[in-house]
């Protein structure tokens, strides 16, 4: 049974819970992209000076990228990003010499904590921290979600640190503002997790924007909560003309100091068909019934389950349901063929579940589903995973989901793995790392939100077979091809910005027959002997062109996908289109699109380069799943060397972290007063 835990600022060496006096979020979306500042103010409840944990869950797409102390004389104290070990050495030190500081690290992908040190008997502070997400889809075309997560759950098995371990309670008063600014006419916002909210289509008050943008691209959303009683994660759903169509940003760099670069960002949904497998598909549900699902939880995975069977295609289909908690148990011991009357007894099956396997042991209902599996596959397979990702053993889960794509997997049967995550506080390091190491997507469903259109998108992207060879000519050129002198400039009339766009962009339409569009509307060698804790490395410097992700998944028709780069600025021109062109593995045919680039205009006084961090971000997180483009004089190294490969992939974290301001697995936030 999970425990649903909340923002807190507590002392770990008695775990006195510190006064929690407000929580306000300001937030500002612009197009696909947000940024929040959460600012919380807490007490110390004691007579004498503590050490506390500030401990809050967040989106694992997430990019932390500022933090700040403000203690009770007005002193603020910016946090920098540091080589986590050194800023914990910092830190420490800086707190035995009696200094208040803070320490800001990645716990998991979903929860961070900040370590405040000496903070003064009675005292008030404010923790301040920013951060940068992309939004999703939602139910229908031309909508996305933006989530708030107010809890994390506490999960099953050991936890990663003592911090996350932590839960509460407490309840805290809470106000967030919300500015959305659109490219196109702003049709609808709403706010499924029913907060009271109160929405003002138009111009908002002393909000700074250019005269030319039109009232009805802005709005502005105010949601309370005095009481704190409203606990569940904060939904809001944007519907806007053109969201889903092509474009791809385009943002150079604020800062003098680290060199002229432009990052890009490409976002779409893809609208194509392509023909289902000729031999049909098996697909398998995985089904949580543990302790932590009772309640709304399992009644969301068994409306969302039904959908999901009642969508399957119906030629050539086999399916079967396995529910898991602290033990794992088929529904049929082999998956049956897709018939009425199969149909009839996996619902009435479905009716009948409850929250009552116990723990949650995901690995283990992987581990018999991949089992009982030929190797290599005799057709393709569609495992659907339904949970609230309540485990903290997210990377054995991802170790046993590469390995049986890896080992069972063909060209001809593909195999995929996608997640539903389940309910308040589902844990998105949980589903989507699984969905991402199954070479799938991850869909979330809530209380009170309609379920049948990301069930049937989700039935729809398991028909459609992958797209390999993705490749994005962010330059014009074939990626493969650049070098260190091939580089651009930025023309700055031939391209639209966020301001300036009242149309969504066409697509461009390929003569090629053959083609699909994919949218219709150097080292030095060491020389060191003896062990050493960590292999020396010496990092080349990036590449002209950084893309991330490196190795795209492959195209769903009606999944956004979002693709960023940060490219060397210097001579030659950037084309007023890029390019996306892929194979379909079942078939050979050729599929692509021209897209657009837009300027990223920033709506209001920011000193953040928004695209640059979230492709730093897409960059780091490609790291951590081991995926680089270090250079073959590099890579040769590593073989039978994996300590030297992830000293590798750690300093190139450590460099992008330091530079972009951003935490994650190697780089942690240090302010030091």
């Amino acid at each position: 049974m999970s425990q649903r835990a909340f923002c807190r600022l507590y002392a770990p060496t008695n775990n006195t819970q510190f006064v929690l006096d407000g929580s306000t979020v300001d937030v500002l979306i612009a197009d696909v992209h947000a940024s929040v500042e959460i600012s919380q103010r807490f007490t110390n409840p004691l007579d004498v000076g503590v050490e506390a944990t500030y401990t809050f869950g967040l989106l694992a797409s997430a990019a932390i990228c500022g933090f700040k102390m403000i203690r009770a004389d007005g002193t603020e104290v910016e946090g920098v990003v540091k080589e986590k070990e050194e800023a914990k050495k910092e830190y420490q030190e800086a707190v035995k010499q009696g200094y208040t500081a803070a320490l800001g690290a990645e716990d998991t992908k979903d929860v961070f904590s900040i370590s405040v040190g000496n903070i003064s008997a009675k005292e008030t502070v404010v923790i301040k921290l920013r951060y940068l997400q992309t939004l999703t889809d939602d139910e229908k075309r031309d909508q996305v979600r933006f989530v708030f997560p107010r809890t994390y759950a506490q999960r099953y098995g050991p936890a990663p640190t003592v911090n996350a371990a932590s839960a509460s309670t407490v309840h805290q008063r809470f106000s967030m503002d919300v500015i959305v600014q659109q490219a196109s006419t702003i049709k609808s916002i709403s706010c499924p997790s029913g907060h009271p909210m109160q929405l003002e289509l138009g111009r908002p008050d002393g909000f700074a924007v250019d005269d030319s943008v039109p009232d009805s691209q802005l709005a502005k959303v105010v949601l309370s909560d005095p009481s704190g009683s409203l606990t569940q994660d904060i939904l809001l759903v944007i519907t806007a003309a053109g969201l889903d169509s092509p474009r791809c940003f385009v943002e150079k760099n604020s800062s003098s100091t680290s060199g002229e670069t432009v990052a890009m960002g490409l976002t779409f949904v893809p609208r194509f068909t392509l023909p289902d497998h000729p031999a049909g598909m098996e697909y398998i549900f995985i089904v949580d019934r543990s302790g932590s699902m009772a309640g709304s939880g399992i009644k969301l995975v068994k409306e969302a389950l039904v959908v999901l069977l009642r969508g399957l295609p119906s030629r050539n289909t086999k399916f079967n349901i396995v529910s898991f908690g602290s033990r794992s148990t088929k529904f049929w011991e082999s998956s049956q063929a897709y018939t009425q009357s199969n149909l009839e007894a996996a619902t009435s099956h479905v009716d009948s579940m409850g929250a009552d396997y116990g723990g949650t042991e995901i690995a283990s209902a992987l581990d018999l589903v991949f089992s009982s599996l030929s190797t290599p596959l005799s057709k393709p397979v569609a495992v659907f995973l339904l949970t609230d990702g309540g485990a903290w053993d997210v990377s054995g889960c991802v170790a046993k989901t590469k390995n049986a794509l890896t080992t069972q997997a063909t060209k001809e049967n593909f195999m995929r793995v996608f997640t539903v995550g389940i309910g308040n506080g589902a844990s998105t390091d949980t589903c989507d790392s699984i969905a991402k190491a199954g070479g799938a997507i991850s869909v979330y469903v809530g209380p009170n939100e309609p379920v049948v259109g990301k069930c049937s998108r989700l039935v729809r992207a398991a028909r459609t077979p992958p797209i390999q060879d993705l490749r994005i000519f962010w330059t014009g050129n074939d990626p493969s091809t650049l070098s260190e002198d091939d580089d651009f400039e930025l023309v700055e009339d031939d391209t639209k910005t966020l301001v300036e766009a009242s149309k969504p962009p066409a697509s461009s339409t390929s003569t090629t027959p053959a083609s699909i569009s994919l949218f219709d509307s150097d080292v030095k060698d060491n020389d060191d002997v003896g062990p050493s804790s960590t292999p020396a490395t010496q990092l080349p410097p990036p590449s002209v062109v950084q893309q991330a992700p490196l190795q795209p998944q492959s195209l769903f028709p009606g999944t956004r996908s979002q693709l960023y780069a940060i490219m060397t600025k210097k001579q030659a021109v950037l084309p007023k289109t890029i390019k996306v062109k892929g194979t379909v593995t079942t078939t050979g045919a050729v599929v692509e699109l021209d897209v657009p680039i837009w300027k990223l205009a920033q709506p209001q006084a920011s000193r953040l380069d928004f695209l640059h961090i979230l492709a730093a971000k897409a960059l780091i997180t490609d790291r951590e799943n081991q995926i680089h483009d270090f250079s073959p004089a590099i890579t040769s190294s590593f073989k039978g060397n994996d300590e030297l490969r992830d000293a590798y992939l750690k300093a190139d974290i450590v460099r992008l972290g330091v530079k972009y301001g951003l935490s994650s697995r190697h780089t942690s936030f240090i302010a030091v007063d």
